[in-house]
């Protein structure tokens, strides 16, 4: 049943206003609850009370009716004074509870009466039901629960009332303002609901739209204008500082894809011009050497002097392959770095030297990194730090492989960590190359330099 009654509420609601309903029975429907409850109980405790009064005042008016009106025999003398001070005990002290007890006559006048009884003037009316308890109101709007009992023998009438006011004061007080607590609570549940619903739903359906429209890596969220709960502003907090990371990776990318575009024209540039100036001119001239040979007889001087020009073509080419694909990666990493070491020392006329304490087994990738980072590394030595020694040492730490690389340049000041980010935001593309590198090969890179104390740098792959 339960189940039918939720697919009717909710079957025709969009799945994103289901929470809302739910949210909304979640906070009307304990107050509604809690209200009806007290209703409840108070008609019943007042029904309970009305009830008790009734019985009392019914009871009180019958007895003193019957003592009233009882035919006493003379000779029972001690009944007979016993009897008397009986009857006219109430009419002295009054009943036990507040209210009061009267004997009036036929028409009307109080022949004996309780003290306070002097309201009945205000509570006697025509049509009074006689033998049954009444509520009723005097003239200043007091309640009363009010009994008629005729005496035997037309005696007159006994009168008992019951004072609500005076004996129920703070509970008829409590039921009179019971519509102002209605709706002093109706109030507080609004107020406290409109409260959550400022501070909770509204900020969370404009965080939900922020996220539903925020474009990863190009906007940034708005701020918060309503005043939310802090769980709230913490999940914004946390949104803004995602999307801000967002946009600074996707500018970072940006960036990554132009320096691969200056790479690559770069490249092609430097390749063009070390054609151009190198064998292209070479061979220019070998083709006149050949071209002046075929016009006379050339002398062996000549045709030496063209050998030695396509030996200096052929050399040439053969240093640009090499620089491209270095063959003698092939020869293992002690060969390879020792071999290196000898053709930067000659292509930068300085002092370059390796120490290898052992010549260990690398895959492929890992000794052509190693190689980049020697090649950078002695070339922003030279150029960027005027060096005229760079010493490398590779040797073995823990099952890790440490290649360490020491010049003895001018140096610069280390301003903040290294990674490959802040190197490539900072401009330093050579260093910012050789951190990726080693983080792609799962391995680490660390600088440390100090002006006109040179440079050293740390570079550890994983053994195992």
């Amino acid at each position: 049943m339960l189940k039918r009654i939720k697919a009717c509420i909710l079957g025709p609601l969009k799945p994103e206003k289901r929470f809302w309903v739910f949210l909304l029975c979640a906070l009307i429907g304990p107050p509604i609850t809690i209200l009806l409850l007290a209703a409840f109980a108070h008609v019943s405790q007042e029904r309970a009370m009305e009830a008790a009064m009734s019985s009392y005042v019914q009871d009180l008016a019958e007895g003193m009716a019957y003592h009233l009106g009882a035919d006493v025999r003379i000779w029972d003398l001690p009944y007979l004074a016993f009897g008397k001070l009986s009857r006219y005990y109430l009419f002295c002290w009054g009943p036990s509870i507040p209210g009061w007890v009267a004997h009036i006559s036929n028409d009307g006048k109080i022949i004996m009466a309780s003290p306070g009884a002097d309201n009945i003037v205000n509570l006697w009316r025509e049509g009074l039901p006689i033998g049954t308890a009444v509520r009723i109101k005097d003239k200043k709007g007091a309640e009363y629960t009010l009994a008629i009992y005729p005496v035997n023998r037309g005696q007159g009438y006994v009168v008992a009332a019951v004072s609500w006011d005076q004996l129920l004061g703070r509970l008829v007080q409590v039921g009179r303002s019971w519509p102002f607590l209605v709706v002093l609570m109706a109030l507080c549940s609004f107020g406290a609901i409109r409260m959550l619903w400022r501070r909770l739903v509204w900020p969370l359906q404009d965080l939900a739209a922020e996220i539903d429209a925020l474009r990863v890596g190009k906007d940034l969220p708005n701020p918060l204008v309503s005043c939310a709960v802090q769980e709230i502003e913490s999940m914004h907090g946390a949104l803004m500082r995602f999307a801000r990371a967002a946009i600074e990776r996707d500018n970072l990318r940006n960036s990554y894809v132009q320096d691969i575009i200056h790479a690559q024209e770069t490249e092609r540039m430097d390749m063009a011009r070390e054609i151009h100036d190198g064998p292209l001119q070479d061979i220019t001239a070998l083709l006149q050497q050949i071209h002046m040979s075929l016009e006379e007889d050339a002398p062996k001087e000549r045709i030496k002097k063209t050998e030695c020009l396509a030996k200096a073509v052929v050399k040439e080419l053969r240093g640009l392959c090499d620089e491209l694909a270095p063959p003698w990666l092939d020869l293992g990493l002690s060969d390879a770095m020792l071999e290196l070491t000898e053709r930067l020392s000659q292509t930068y006329d300085i002092h370059v030297y390796a120490e290898i304490d052992e010549d260990f087994d690398l895959a492929p990738e890992q000794t052509l990194s190693l190689v980049r980072v020697f090649q950078e590394a002695v070339s922003n030595a030279v150029r960027h730090g005027g060096a005229a020694n760079v010493r490398a040492r590779l040797f073995k730490e823990n099952e890790i492989l440490v290649f360490e690389i020491q010049d003895d340049g001018k140096g610069f000041s280390m301003d903040s960590a290294v990674t490959h980010e802040t190197l490539r935001l900072a401009g330093h593309r050579g260093l910012a190359n050789m951190t990726e590198r080693m983080s792609l090969m799962n391995g680490s890179f660390t600088i440390h330099s100090e002006l006109e104390k040179g440079t050293r740098i740390r570079c550890t792959l994983p053994l195992a």
